[in-house]
């Protein structure tokens, strides 16, 4: 089975901020529902039509919540999955009140008298499923909320990762061009030449540990933990370097 981790590193942070956008503007579309709705019980006339549309605009979303579409991944985790089918059964809860909001705008479209028991009735329906709805909404945001910080977990040890596995090949790169500075200068001129490429190869490996420092630096996720052991990292293998050079050199 698939992990946790492994689906969100397989999502982008920009996408998830693209389903938290969508989570949100269903949280604000329930309410628009729910209002336009009242709206056009007390006349106004173009109420019930900004009610369909929101409806519409709402199962959209919920649509591409749940199953995804060519850009966005649906139900990605197993987090959402849980919270969208588990025993919170937001799925089916949110796929009740949009029967219930559409059993009430036809009723007001079917009927405009001032008292009618069905049409009142589908309306306070729906009036009573629009505050638990808004906390079930808010719940999902969270939740997507909660999946950016895994992604930005995962960004952040993938990260890290490639320092440490810079900053290693920087130290064998390091013990190999002094190796070859010691055996040049046993070669007397005979090594000279083989001393150019050494010294090439140690302008080499100073340009990798500034490139380390430089990820390590510009990296906006990694904390101050992290960052403190690639930068502790980095001196010792310079550390070590100098050591090498002297007891050659010496």
């Amino acid at each position: 089975m698939t992990n946790k981790r492994e689906l969100t590193d397989a999502v982008s942070g920009e996408i998830v901020g693209e389903l938290i956008n969508l989570a949100g503007r269903q949280r604000m579309l329930s309410q628009r529902i729910v209002l336009h709705v009242l709206l056009s019980v007390r006349g106004e006339a173009a109420a019930l039509a900004v009610a369909r549309t929101c409806l519409a605009t709402f199962a959209q979303a919920h649509a591409q919540l749940i199953d995804g579409n060519d850009h966005l991944p649906g139900a990605f985790s197993e987090a959402l999955r849980g919270l969208y089918f588990g025993s919170q059964r937001a799925d089916e809860r949110i796929r009740g009140f949009m029967k219930v909001a559409a059993d009430a705008i036809e009723a007001l479209e079917r009927n405009s008298e001032p008292v009618c028991i069905h049409r009142d009735a589908a309306i306070g329906r729906l009036t009573a499923e629009a505050s638990p709805l808004l906390d079930l909404l808010q719940a999902i945001t969270q939740a997507y909320q909660d999946e950016m910080q895994s992604v930005e977990e995962a960004a952040r040890r993938r990260q890290m990762g490639v320092v440490h596995k810079l900053s290693a090949i920087s130290m064998r790169a390091n013990i190999v061009a002094l190796n070859a500075r010691v055996a040049a200068a046993r070669a007397g001129q005979f090594g000279r030449e083989f001393a150019v490429i050494t010294a090439e190869l140690a302008h080499v490996i100073g340009e990798m540990d500034g490139l380390v420092q430089s990820v390590v630096g510009a990296g906006r996720g990694v904390d101050g933990s992290e960052r403190a052991v690639a930068l502790r990292s980095g001196q010792i293998n310079r550390a070590a370097s100098q050591r090498m050079q002297g007891h050659y050199t010496g």
